[in-house]
């Protein structure tokens, strides 16, 4: 699509296929296959694919968003990239930011080079390099090599640098310093002998396997 004076107003069909370059670019009940500009508004529509600096999402969803600044509003997202990431109200399944802010949302997987926040929100795996604030917030796996502020919130396995926490549950827990009031299953030590023992009866499995899986083979085409 040719866009005028550098913009691109289109109206239509969400998902028409239609692949659009400029500067700005403006969809509102429509939709388009990929878009690429400076700047990017979706407004109850979508696209599948998605370049720019900034790239803001309002009750649409997009396939694939790469953008410096990404900020979704009761949206959905299949898989994104961005330097910094905030979504209200929204769902994203792949998430890679240097920064992302999540606020009544839902997530697959988090990767983050920086922080994440995440207020009243869910996700499966949040791994980050720098620090996490939970405020009433869960997730299944959390990883981070710095702080973790836990408030009203809970963690299946988490594993931190430090760890503070306020009214807070993690099934498995392995950090450095713990503070405040978290209530794990498994502490730091219990997860490292919890660790231990798996990885021992996993390798006996393994061993076994081996052991007796060729004499077995040769029973049952002995027997066939």
């Amino acid at each position: 699509m040719e866009a005028k004076n550098g913009r691109a107003d289109l109206p239509g069909e969400p998902g028409n296929g239609e692949e659009i370059h400029a500067e700005e670019v403006t969809i509102r009940n429509g939709g388009a296959g990929s878009v690429t500009a400076r700047a990017v508004t979706i407004t109850q529509g979508g696209a599948g694919k998605i370049k720019g600096d900034s790239v803001t999402i309002r009750q649409g969803g997009a396939q694939e968003v790469y953008a410096d600044e990404l900020t979704v509003r009761q949206g959905g997202i299949v898989r994104a990239q961005s330097e910094h990431l905030t979504m209200n109200q929204g769902g994203i399944v792949l998430a890679t930011a240097q920064t992302a802010v999540f606020q009544a949302a839902s997530a697959g997987t988090v990767l983050a080079n920086g922080n994440v926040t995440m207020t009243q929100s869910e996700a499966q795996l949040v791994a980050m390099r720098g620090s996490a604030t939970l405020d009433q917030g869960s997730s299944k796996v959390l990883l981070a090599t710095g702080d973790v502020t836990l408030d009203q919130s809970g963690a299946g396995v988490l594993i931190a640098g430090n760890v503070n926490a306020s009214n807070s549950g993690v099934f498995l827990l392995i950090a450095g310093n713990v503070k405040g009031d978290v209530k794990a299953t498994f502490g730091t030590t219990e997860s490292i002998i919890f660790g231990a023992v798996a990885g021992l009866m996993g390798g006996l499995v393994l061993l076994f396997g081996r052991l007796f899986a060729p004499r077995l083979r040769r029973r049952l085409k002995a027997e066939g």
